[in-house]
């Protein structure tokens, strides 16, 4: 399995990667394509595609926000799904990465929503008790209700309101003013 840095909006790989991104993710979970090229210039910022025997199966982008990694997107192409890939995948991108990881899924009210958090426990992901709402991705778009999970262990609260903080400011471009939540840019 090989995980492949794309920087080049413009190549071939990217345009690939989109096409697995936009058919993976409501239109309120995903950034416009604008957005996304802009955002490719952040250092903080990886958008890898992942390659197995040569074949792009899927992709993963994540935020190094220094002392954890936050799993923005991840997705598995569509004619793949249900064959291993996302396990095979994820223990792969987990044993590369010695850090704390976060993730954002949906609040396990639908059947795909339990599915997806059993395929992020089964690598060792754990589910957190606070609720947390995904911010808007911009004009448009909804905010979402979720809550997060962590690898390879729970957080606290105090933790889950430090992680929120670092994440709406430097990934959602928000941060809070008293307990109202205001763009930051």
């Amino acid at each position: 399995m090989e995980f492949k840095k794309i920087e080049n909006p413009d190549s071939r790989e990217f345009k690939e990667a989109w096409k697995i991104y936009e058919l993976s993710f409501p239109f309120d979970w995903r950034r416009s394509l604008k957005s996304q090229k802009k955002l490719m210039k952040n250092k903080s910022y990886n958008f890898f595609v992942v390659f197995d025997n040569n074949v792009l199966v899927a992709i993963i982008t994540d935020w190094n926000l220094d002392n954890f990694l936050f799993v923005e997107h991840f997705a598995v192409k569509n004619d793949l799904k249900g064959k291993g890939i996302g396990t095979k995948v994820l223990k792969e991108y987990l044993s590369k990465n010695k850090q704390k990881i976060v993730i954002e899924v949906e609040r396990p009210k639908t059947e795909i929503a339990i599915k997806r958090i059993n395929l992020f426990e089964k690598v060792g992901f754990k589910l957190n008790k606070y609720d947390y709402i995904q911010p808007s991705y911009g004009e448009g778009k909804c905010s979402v209700p979720m809550v997060l999970m962590t690898y390879p262990e729970k957080i606290n609260e105090s933790e889950f309101l430090l992680i929120r903080e670092k994440m709406y400011l430097f990934v959602y471009g928000r941060k809070f003013l008293g307990s109202q939540l205001i763009d930051h840019n």
